[in-house]
């Protein structure tokens, strides 16, 4: 991966992190951690299915949903 895409890539995590915590309600690093954490980063990052292209908002839906499902003890507030 070229530094520029690499840089659009890291804008684009970023944006996702403050969407995650916004709607979670918790800090930017529990969302950060989240977003690292769930399997469908690494889909996202190795540009698996073209999931990059998706939008911010549906894939912060999508990592809160699957980190919802995986932790039975969280639920969406």
């Amino acid at each position: 991966m070229d530094k520029a895409t690499r840089i659009l890539h890291d804008m684009k995590y970023a944006r996702i992190i403050v969407l995650i915590a916004e709607k979670q309600h918790i800090p930017l690093e529990e969302a950060m951690d989240m977003l690292y954490s769930s399997p469908l980063f690494e889909i996202i990052d190795d540009g698996t299915a073209d999931l990059i292209c998706r939008s911010d908002i549906y894939l912060a839906d999508e990592i809160i949903r699957m980190h919802c499902k995986s932790d039975p003890k969280q639920s969406e507030p």
